[in-house]
């Protein structure tokens, strides 16, 4: 039995192979397994844990999943640097090239300076040293920004359940005061992490002076559509929920969010489209919800010339007065919807042109409410024998004259 134990020990103390300048023994690696699991088995639990309290707080299935799926990322990777350290496995390349001052890249290599005290490092050179950038650095700054942003979500989603709500406050406004809140705690998380890299506010003049090279001569589109959301978000000319029509490009739907660069507006079968900012300023557009939700509707039709046109507009009125979507009386502060009426428009080439005008209480049912006047109107006009005219041409063929 000892002698067992005493081969187990050797074989522990064996070595496998060397990163670095050290040798990795077979017990360092048990040590390193044991530590991955560990790290997983933790990884789990938190995920576990976190998604029970996430459904407690009712948080929206695709944000859980993203703040569960990044919450086991990061604990995976500490631990799986926790394993490293606590197995005693020095990383070797892996560890000076994390911490590598990348400024050497472009600087020639320099000799050592001696100085008074041997074996002692001047302090300028030792603040150089603490002050240099690394991927290590890189990685933490990186971390910092990325948590902030998973910190502005769920912060924005508080707010927004808890307290914005529970105020009524109405929903472009909570859209505004979210904005800030994220902007906000983007500029601190990026402010921390140029901190904890060791960039200084000139190198940052350096790096803004280079962007601004670069907004003038490529990124003009980009910085356009910035101003643009900016001015969507203060101007207020379009917001949240409104319902909007480009012209020019034919887009019809509602607004769902305004960003810095792009607009999302939901079309009637559901489908995001995504406008510029740029093209929402720039171009004509149709709000058709800026001030109130209604709207009126135009339905042309042209009857024949031998039909009775009082009756026509008769039939226009109780087709219009049938419909429940309908509005049927004028409303007193709004002095543009009236009820509804019939305009004879023109003689036509082949028929008596009519329109009938109606407010609608919803514009966003515009279409369902129009394909219902037509059902109604063709059935009505049959009822009363009233013939729908069609584009006719009559042609006349002369005889040839004879001698």
């Amino acid at each position: 039995m000892d002698e067992l134990i005493r081969q187990i020990l050797d074989l522990l103390q064996m070595r496998v192979i060397t990163l670095g300048e050290e040798p990795v023994k077979v017990i360092q690696i048990v040590w390193l397994i044991s530590g991955l699991v560990a790290a997983l088995a933790v990884a789990g639990f938190l995920r576990r844990w976190f998604r029970h309290l996430f459904g407690s707080f009712r948080m929206p299935q695709h944000l859980s999943n993203r703040l569960l799926a990044l919450l086991f990322l990061i604990v995976l990777i500490f631990g799986i640097g926790l394993a490293f350290r606590f197995s005693g496995i020095s990383t070797g390349f892996f560890g000076e090239l994390f911490n590598y001052p990348l400024t050497d890249l472009f600087h020639p290599p320099q000799k050592p300076v001696d100085t008074e005290a041997v074996g002692e490092q001047s302090p300028v050179e030792a603040r150089e040293d603490t002050g240099k950038l690394t991927l290590a650095r890189l990685f933490y700054g990186f971390v910092i920004v990325f948590g902030m942003f998973i910190l502005s979500k769920y912060v924005q989603w508080v707010l927004r359940r808890q307290v914005l709500q529970a105020f009524q406050i109405a929903e472009h406004t909570q859209f505004i005061l979210l904005r800030f809140i994220h902007f906000g705690l983007i500029i601190v998380g990026v402010l921390i992490s140029l901190s904890s890299i060791g960039m200084s506010f000139t190198s940052l003049a350096i790096i803004f002076g280079g962007l601004s090279i670069g907004i003038g001569f490529g990124l003009q589109n980009i910085a356009s559509n910035v101003i643009s959301g900016f001015i969507l978000i203060f101007e207020r000319p379009i917001k949240i929920g409104d319902l909007v029509e480009i012209m020019d490009v034919n887009i019809f739907g509602r607004i769902r969010s305004i960003n810095l660069r792009s607009t999302i507006i939901v079309s009637l079968d559901e489908k995001e489209i995504i406008v510029p900012n740029s093209q929402l300023i720039t171009e004509s557009v149709h709000n058709l919800t800026h001030a109130n939700n209604l709207y009126r509707l135009r339905i042309p039709v042209g009857v024949s010339y031998g039909s009775d046109v009082d009756l026509v507009k008769q039939v226009l009125l109780d087709a219009a007065d049938e419909h429940l979507g309908v509005i049927k009386e004028p409303i007193p502060n709004i002095s543009n919807v009236t009820a509804p009426f019939v305009r004879f428009m023109c003689f036509g080439d082949s028929s008596l042109d009519f329109e009938l005008l109606a407010w609608i209480p919803d514009s966003f049912q515009r279409f369902d409410v129009a394909s219902d006047l037509h059902f109604i109107i063709w059935h009505k006009f049959k009822e009363h024998n009233i013939t729908i005219a069609f584009p006719q041409l009559d042609v006349h063929f002369d005889p040839p004259e004879t001698e």
